[in-house]
């Protein structure tokens, strides 16, 4: 008999305590295991150790002297001792302890660095006047002046930095001047911590004065100039200098700088590879205006005779020159050069890509110097699922097959529930367009709660890459789908056809901008799709299926991450089609889901208890990551998610089922290892109270 609703609450209340104290004490005992072991510095050499160093500041502190310690040991030399306190002394200085010193004892290849943090002093109230032509608000101004927060997500005090308040006036009065204030001026009043640390209060006072404007800018020339080159010359300054009287654009000294390297710029895209440019400015402080004059001297204007590769290595001439937006006969071109140069880097063939121009006179040589990168890897990646178990990956990688450039790989992965493998060619330049080609061949085998899956198929793929975050591939897939020892006891199971050949058309739309693959702390990410199975594409199955899945990351405070995630998905027969077979349905819990359920167990069951799966599904996450000690994170997090047995049931979801929990991940090259423990706020008969998980990899 299940136990009431209070009962599991308060066990559910009661495990959560319990993973809450022992995060809160991880760090304390982590940061206390050393001095237990007898040894102080675990990260440094034994024979040199930090004495006296502030509660949780240790490890920290070793890292940052680790690296004039290794030096000591291979020489002996007390200078890198003397590095390392100075270094230190910063560190504690950034951590609000300003008046810290660290001094050092060195006897022969030992060494001990003696620190005397002093008290902790933060920073009291700021107090910020500004005369009213300052375009900085008071609030953003004392900004320059705050520091790092301490406490729990950093919600607490405001620390001392010495360095940070000593630089507030300079960086103000060096933004209000790029405001175009070149009469700014900042004061700060600083009485500075005293021994027994606490608050220091700080004044900041600000006066902006006059902003100074540009005028249209003036282009005098000694020779006549194309058309276009003198439109070129005038976008190249579009965002610099107004175009018209009523345009009101500020002036500052680095202005003229990058007016006449933007001009320089624009001529040599347009061959004039010897011009010459000055820029002069001419301030008038009554008015605050400043009229700026272009004086252009273009000089030969330049073509390409030749294109000359000078490599080593085995790529061919053929397809260098495919990725060269120049020809002999052109218009010699440095944006057309710079375009090219990356071109050739975003090959991945090349380790250093150089242009240079060889002659004189009005036909020269573009020279492209190249070092060829070795292109053949053989990898093993090892790995570990809560479900799958133990797993491994070994694959080969060619980035240069044909020496063309054509991306060849392949790959197998064994795990105790699982096998696949895949062999893939990719061409990044399909027909020399800007899109990519792929082909495909794969084989997967997983064993599932409820029956085997074993799919086989070929794929052939384009992609054009919208930008360096978004692309939209579209391709056509052909493959044998199959599920074999099928527990489940049920007619629509029964009914559907458990061997079919599935073909169709596949469009989908990605967009990535998160900083990190493994643990980003912003960005979104995004990939939705949509394919359409039929027996005009040679499909025994007919269905039009959708998927979305989307992951949003930020950070809200110092060392906090706040990440969400949404997964749908939606499979409806299609035509004649009457029921999608089990291997082709949606299935939910586990690990990267709603982790209060082992794998697959969220849903609809048969009178056994085996998943049945669903035409729809849905699950959605919230996850608060923290940092604890190095590579050390917490997590808590809240999952949501429901599967439904037919795909009209999409709008009429009742079931949404819930996860709450806590767990801890430990970020490795090769991926995160993760620890979750979530509690099934309201389990029903046959299901678990709790469930853990444990894997590499973040859970989206």
């Amino acid at each position: 008999m299940p136990l009431p609703l209070d009962h599991r609450l308060a066990r559910a209340v009661r495990c959560a305590l319990i993973w809450l104290v022992w995060l809160a004490c991880a760090p304390l005992a982590l940061a206390a295991g050393p001095a237990l072991e007898g040894n102080p510095s675990p990260r440094i050499a034994s024979d040199v150790s930090i004495v006296g160093a502030p509660d949780g500041l240790l490890d920290d502190m070793e890292e940052v002297a680790a690296p004039y310690v290794e030096r000591f040991r291979s020489t002996e030399r007390a200078v890198y001792i003397d590095d390392a306190a100075y270094e230190l002394e910063l560190l504690l200085a950034e951590r609000g302890y300003a008046l810290a010193e660290v001094a050092y004892e060195v006897e022969g290849p030992a060494a001990r660095l003696l620190v005397s943090a002093g008290a902790r002093s933060t920073l009291g109230p700021v107090t910020v006047t500004a005369d009213p032509s300052c375009p900085i608000s008071e609030e953003d101004l004392t900004r320059y002046v705050s520091g790092p927060r301490t406490g729990l997500f950093g919600r607490g005090e405001v620390l001392y930095v010495k360095r940070r308040v000593e630089r507030s006036p300079r960086r103000v009065v060096v933004d209000l001047v790029a405001l175009g204030h070149l009469e700014a001026v900042a004061h700060l009043d600083d009485p500075g911590p005293g021994p027994e640390g606490g608050a220091v209060p700080v004044h900041l006072d600000v006066e902006a004065g006059p902003r100074y404007r540009l005028e249209p800018v003036e282009i005098l020339r000694e020779e006549d100039l194309e058309v276009d080159v003198l439109e070129a010359i005038r976008l190249a300054q579009i965002d610099i200098t107004p175009l018209s009287p009523g345009e009101d654009l500020p002036y500052e000294p680095r202005v003229p700088g990058r007016v006449r390297s933007s001009v320089l710029d624009a001529l040599a895209s347009h061959g004039y590879l010897d011009a010459e440019v000055r820029v002069e400015a001419d301030v008038d402080e009554e008015s605050h205006l400043v009229q700026m004059e272009i004086s252009v001297v273009p000089g030969l204007h330049v073509t390409i005779s030749e294109v000359r590769f000078e490599s080593s290595g085995r790529t061919r001439e053929s397809f260098l020159k495919s990725r060269l937006r120049l020809r002999p006969g052109d218009e010699f071109s440095t944006r057309e050069v710079r375009a090219s140069v990356r071109a050739l880097y975003r090959t991945g063939l090349f380790s250093e890509v150089r242009s240079r121009v060889e002659g004189e006179g009005a036909e020269r040589t573009l020279v492209v110097d190249l070092v060829e990168q070795e292109s053949l890897e053989v990898y093993f990646e090892p790995g570990f699922g809560s479900y799958e178990l133990f797993r491994g990956t070994v694959g080969a990688r060619d980035r240069n097959m044909f020496r063309s450039g054509i991306d060849g790989s392949a790959e197998v992965m064994v795990a105790v529930r699982a096998l696949s493998a895949s062999v893939r060619l990719t061409d990044p330049w399909f027909l020399n367009e800007q899109v990519i080609g792929d082909i495909q061949v794969d084989f997967e085998r997983r064993k599932e709660p409820s029956f085997l899956r074993e799919n086989r198929g070929i794929g052939a793929y384009v992609t054009k890459e919208w930008s360096g975050v978004m692309a939209t591939t579209f391709g056509y897939q052909f493959g044998r789908s199959e599920a074999k020892d099928v527990k489940v006891v049920d007619d629509d199971v029964a009914d559907a056809q458990n061997i079919v050949n599935v073909a169709g058309l596949t469009l989908s739309q990605r967009f990535d901008d998160r900083d990190a693959l493994f643990a980003p702390t912003r960005g979104l990410y995004m990939n939705a799709s949509v394919q359409l199975a039929a027996e005009g594409f040679g499909s025994e199955l007919e269905f039009i299926r959708g998927k979305l899945s989307t992951s949003w990351f930020r950070p809200v405070s110092a060392g906090s991450v706040l990440g969400l995630n949404l997964r749908a998905g939606i499979i409806a027969p299609a035509y004649d089609a009457e029921a999608i077979p089990i291997q082709e349905r949606f299935f939910a819990g586990g690990g990267n889901s709603v982790r209060s359920f082992k794998e697959s167990e969220l849903g609809p069951k048969d009178v056994n208890g085996e998943p049945l799966g669903g035409e729809v599904f849905s699950t959605a996450s919230i996850e608060l990551r923290s940092e604890l000690v190095g590579a050390l994170q917490s997590a808590a997090f809240v999952d949501a998610g429901f599967v439904e047995r037919q795909a009209s049931d999409f709008f009429d979801v009742d079931d949404v089922r819930f996860g709450v929990g806590l767990g801890l991940r430990y970020l490795l090259p090769i991926g995160p290892l993760r620890l979750d423990g979530a509690v099934n706020p309201n389990p029903r008969p046959g299901e678990e109270d709790w469930v853990i998980h444990f894997s590499i990899g973040m859970p989206f």
